[in-house]
């Protein structure tokens, strides 16, 4: 697969699964680790990562069944993509610093899961618009799978046509970056990783979480409701929770250098205590 960019390439290979993930900056630096959602990649990060800081050393992951990652026909649930995590930040040991999460829709529920289990392997993680489906919880997402399972397809066959009337408000730029990422997701991971955040538990891993966290919840989109987002407030209330105005789901494609300007302040705040 060609790759048009000036990212540098780190693979991590663990008992069972090779992950690729994207870097920039300074090695040294505090390591910060983007988790992606469920038809994202870690090229759909490039912009949040261009606007970085140098002097820190931000990566992102194509997670398991996406881009140059392994494609197992099956394994994507929370156990999988903890694990491959867990690889991830045995391979950045030899920094002094523990690295920052920060996590995307589903990439987000990854993030909390692993914090909440390994508090001492990380200095805080970032949430942004985690999907609050599981069990005795909200048990649909505003999503359907059959719309993404509709949206690959049509990239697959080739029919941008179709593609394209699905996301009438998209550029030409916008409307290539999501066929992109459509063709960098396996259909495997998509359906399974869909399913599972259906069923698997997220709230226990919030009231869990023991390192500092900050949640950005997006206005629009139906993800987070004032309700859920209460709940969350109250069962890990030392947890940093903002709703972002005027963004959907995509907070940081839709705000950037605000989601950006989040990330660096709470780094910041947490770095100098």
């Amino acid at each position: 697969m060609k790759r048009n960019h000036s990212f540098g390439d780190l693979f991590v290979n663990g008992l069972n699964a090779k992950i690729h993930l994207i870097t920039k900056g300074d090695k040294a630096g505090t390591p910060v680790i983007f988790l992606p959602g469920i038809t994202s990649y870690s090229l759909s990060f490039s912009k949040v990562l261009n606007l970085m800081p140098e002097n820190y050393y931000s990566l992102s992951m194509d997670a398991r069944g996406r881009g140059l990652s392994d494609r197992p026909k099956e394994g994507y649930l929370l156990k999988d993509y903890t694990e491959d995590l867990l690889n991830i930040v045995n391979a950045l040991i030899d920094n002094p610093i523990a690295p920052v999460l920060v996590g995307h829709s589903m990439g987000a529920r990854i993030a909390a899961a692993f914090g909440s289990q390994y508090p001492s392997l990380i200095s805080g993680i970032v949430l942004i618009d985690p999907p609050i489906n599981g069990p005795g919880q909200r048990e649909i997402y505003p999503n359907p799978l059959s719309m993404f399972l509709k949206q690959k397809e049509a990239v697959d066959q080739g029919d941008m046509e179709l593609f394209r009337s699905f996301f009438p408000s998209f550029t030409d730029e916008q409307i290539a970056e999501r066929a992109e990422e459509y063709r960098n997701n396996s259909l495997p991971a998509i359906i399974e990783s869909y399913q599972s955040l259906l069923l698997e538990p997220f709230q226990v891993y919030i009231k869990m979480l023991s390192v500092p966290a900050s949640l950005l919840a997006a206005e629009h989109g139906d993800t987070i409701r004032e309700n859920e987002l209460q709940v969350l407030k109250t069962i890990n209330s030392s947890m940093q929770v903002e709703r972002v105005k005027g963004v959907s789901h995509m907070v940081y494609k839709d705000a950037p250098e605000q989601t950006v300007d989040y990330i660096v302040s709470f780094i910041e705040g947490i770095t100098k205590k």
